[in-house]
């Protein structure tokens, strides 16, 4: 059966792999997209996984916290679930973003270039957000591995789930605000983060079902919740309805409706039964997922945007069906348990008798006192820090914008010194030794980033083979662009630049407000300024958040470009003169 998976999820990777390239080589032109709000297909399989990748870990440490019984193959089955489909939702905003290997410049913090990421931008958020998640996720799912033969991972295991619980919801709530922030009057709900908590954990619930399915057991608790979710799902797609008169029947039917099949009990019994209903769920949260980015309907979903739903199956499958294997000893411990696992715990002998811990005394509160206080501290610099580089440069700013920063940054600081601790302490000095190695090896990896990237002397240009020639000796074969040439030269600036500078060179206020720096300006007196070589280095070579284009455009294309763009400068030029006149004459 695994074997027959894993050909399964291979072939819906190989063409997703296809999709993925072709989107990356061709930009958000590839996919389909709200011409309303320039999202595409990505950033709705985006908040797809993200809230799959919510459920295994929330689930987990939401039953250790409240000290409900759940089988340990079960929570570490759901936890490495988690990573894997935390793994998929992050491929999908850096694809959007279109420089993928750039990602990086996403984080919070200037680097060499005079570069300062924007703060009030939800993919700043959402990098840290996922950033600092994906770093405890991990640790969790180390610590919980070990737990049963380390009583150093035993001591900071329940801590740690402290940890998680309001990360867990604090990242989605921020998914939420992503929406809320745009410009759409649809997407200014105050009950977002509770609808979009609620849909991730239901989702989550029912890949738990699934791959619990798989593995030829279940837990009834998970499917009794998950048919809670779907009456949650059901009254907030209700009352969308009652306030906007908007109401999606195929995301009903798939997430709300099937869902009741639970009381069946031949259905409820049925191994086929509960994969199929909980396959109802991923398809309903997904569809709605799509309908809720998609707004007006969008261009129509092709080849490429099926693919895309494609590579994420398979990417999740293989990778989950690779680790699995690969951890099997960790996950399944001495006994492998088969079969129900029943829902109520073993009743506790009488005789045995309980401490209580006020509060603020308890052994998990003891041990997060100080990592929480570095934690907080840490923030707190950082937020200084922040606010005097964004004022240092004059970038516009609000401190609600800082806001979402904070519990990323206070939690990823509090798991690290909560792990650190405690190993520090056990493996003794050899180990400390270790730890002071890699420390000083992350601050050179980072001192790698915030260098940037090489410079090329000004007038030279790297080709696609890596030699530099100068752009002075190209042949002049477009000194001046005829009607031929400068419907060609169009065709290809709409088709690879006006996505940010706008098809009249203005720049398209939908897609770049998400980003930072906002591409400059092409007015004809900056243009002059910088010269036609040096643009024509730009494109070519690329800088800061521009692709280069050395190896998909001619030099001689990329001269065009840049004699094209100077057209659209000199007809903003114009237009603004006559717009001055027309105030003028009416004065």
């Amino acid at each position: 059966m695994v074997r027959i998976l894993f050909i399964v999820f291979l072939c819906l990777l190989a063409p997703g792999l296809a999709s993925m390239g072709y989107s990356l080589w061709q930009g958000p032109a590839a996919w389909s997209v709200d011409t309303g709000v320039f999202w595409g297909l990505p950033i709705s399989l985006f908040v797809f996984w993200i809230g799959l990748a919510h459920a295994g870990t929330l689930i987990s440490a939401i039953f250790l916290v409240l000290d409900v019984k759940m089988e340990r193959r079960t929570s570490i089955l759901a936890e490495l679930a988690t990573l894997c489909a935390l793994v998929v939702a992050a491929i999908f905003p850096l694809m959007h973003l279109g420089v993928i290997e750039n990602f990086y410049m996403v984080a919070p913090y200037m680097d060499s270039r005079g570069s300062m990421a924007n703060v009030c931008s939800p993919l700043v958020w959402d990098f840290c957000c996922i950033l600092a998640y994906g770093f405890l996720s991990v640790v969790y799912l180390i610590v919980h591995m070990l737990s049963e033969k380390s009583a150093v991972a035993a001591s900071i295991h329940r801590p740690l789930a402290w940890l998680l619980f309001p990360m867990v919801l604090w990242v989605h709530t921020v998914v939420s605000l992503d929406f809320a922030a745009t410009f759409v009057p649809a997407w200014r709900g105050a009950f977002f983060p509770i609808y979009f908590i609620v849909g991730a954990v239901f989702s989550g619930l029912a890949m738990v079902n699934i791959m619990l399915c798989g593995e030829g057991y279940r837990m009834r608790q998970l499917e009794k919740l998950m048919l809670v979710g779907s009456w949650f799902l059901g009254a907030f797609l209700l009352w969308d309805w009652a306030l906007k008169g908007d109401l999606n029947v195929v995301v009903l039917i798939f997430a709300v409706l099937l869902p009741q099949f639970w009381f069946v009990s031949a259905v409820r019994e049925s191994t086929l039964g509960r994969v199929l209903v909980a396959s109802s769920v991923l398809v309903g949260m997904l569809l709605e997922r799509v309908f809720l980015v998609f707004p007006t309907g969008g261009s129509g979903i092709g080849w490429v945007d099926l693919g895309l739903i494609c590579f994420g199956f398979g990417l999740f499958g293989v990778i989950f069906l690779v680790a699995r294997l690969k951890l099997s000893r960790l996950i399944e411990g001495e006994e492998v348990l088969m079969g129900e696992v029943e829902e109520s715990a073993p009743k506790r002998p009488a005789t045995v008798k309980f401490a209580y811990f006020p509060p603020l005394t308890t052994p998990e509160f003891r041990a997060l006192r100080f990592p929480l206080l570095l934690g907080i501290l840490s923030c707190v610099l950082f937020l200084v820090w922040v606010v005097g580089c964004l004022e240092e440069n004059g970038i516009a700013f609000s401190d609600v914008n800082l806001i979402p920063l904070t519990c990323p940054i206070v939690t990823a600081v509090a798991g690290f010194v909560l792990c650190l601790r405690p190993l520090v302490f056990h493996i003794g000095k050899i180990g400390g030794i270790v730890m002071v190695a890699l420390a000083v090896l992350l601050g050179v990896l980072a001192g790698m980033v915030y260098g940037g990237v090489m410079s090329v002397p000004s007038g030279s240009v790297v080709s696609s083979t890596g030699d530099m020639f100068d752009v002075n000796a190209l042949p002049d074969s477009t000194s001046s662009l005829d009607s031929v040439a400068v419907i060609r030269t169009k065709a290809v600036f709409e088709a690879r630049c006006a996505g940010c500078h706008g098809a009249d060179g203005r720049l398209n206020e939908k897609f770049v407000r998400e980003y930072y720096p906002v591409p400059q300006d092409l007015d004809l007196a900056r243009m002059d300024a910088l010269g036609e070589d040096s643009l024509v280095n730009v494109v070519l070579n690329g800088r800061t958040n521009m692709n280069p284009y050395a190896g998909r455009i001619s030099p001689q294309m990329a001269r065009g470009l840049v004699r094209y763009m100077r057209l659209l400068a000199e007809s903003a030029r114009a237009d603004g003169v006559r717009a001055k006149a027309g105030e003028g004459g009416g004065e």
